[in-house]
């Protein structure tokens, strides 16, 4: 992820942090809500953490949760909020640098509002790093955002397409939940998305 966006987060995690807060994390996710309170919950990270708003509601949902947030400001705000409940990591994609896996690996990893901050030469790198962090039977779930850009906090084009190939490559298997893009929650007209999940195949599993 670019030095300028995360120096962007940084400068102005308050504006962030209220405008990421004002919408509950159930009401953001809650494509692949009904999977999350039918499974037991594991060890879960959550990439791009932001405010902390996804990894305390995980948390508190009994996940043990480790948030990745490059940000210091956004980073420290979120530490605020959750506590030594969660686990916050400053590192970022597509390396994950100095990122510990669990010995059987994470049961979810969620990238919510991140991938269209990767240039595209990053994504490869970035989808295999996360592939590698998943348990056997964990899960993959990205958010992305279709819209304008913005030159503060660059963001690149995304496809559904693209993460059916990367998947493809890594021998994993994508599924959008969502057969329609989902309006923006913060009423921007212009801005809309979709949720895709990525695992290992049911026949691979068993």
């Amino acid at each position: 992820m670019p030095d300028r966006t995360i120096a962007h987060y940084h400068q102005h995690a308050e504006h962030y942090q209220t405008q990421y807060d004002s919408i509950a994390a159930q009401d953001v996710h809650a494509d692949w809500s009904e999977w999350l309170a039918s499974c037991r919950p594991g060890s879960a990270l959550d990439v791009g953490a932001g405010s902390g708003r996804d990894a305390h509601w995980l948390a508190h949902k009994g996940w043990q949760v480790t948030a990745v947030e490059p940000a210091r400001a956004l980073r420290e705000r979120g530490h605020l909020l959750t506590g030594d409940r969660v686990c916050w990591v400053d590192t970022r994609l597509p390396a994950l640098d100095g990122l510990e896996k669990p010995t059987a690996g994470y049961d979810l990893v969620l990238l919510s509002a991140v991938w269209m901050h990767l240039e595209h030469a990053e994504r490869s790198h970035a989808f295999l790093r996360l592939s590698e962090l998943l348990s056997a039977t964990g899960r993959l779930i990205i958010t992305l955002r279709f819209g304008p850009s913005d030159p503060k906090r660059p963001m690149y084009s995304v496809s559904v397409e693209e993460l059916i190939e990367l998947a493809h490559l890594r021998g994993l298997v994508a599924s959008v939940l969502s057969t329609t893009n989902s309006p923006d929650q913060l009423q921007r007209t212009n801005v809309s998305w979709k949720t895709v999940c990525i695992q290992v195949a049911q026949e691979t599993r068993e």
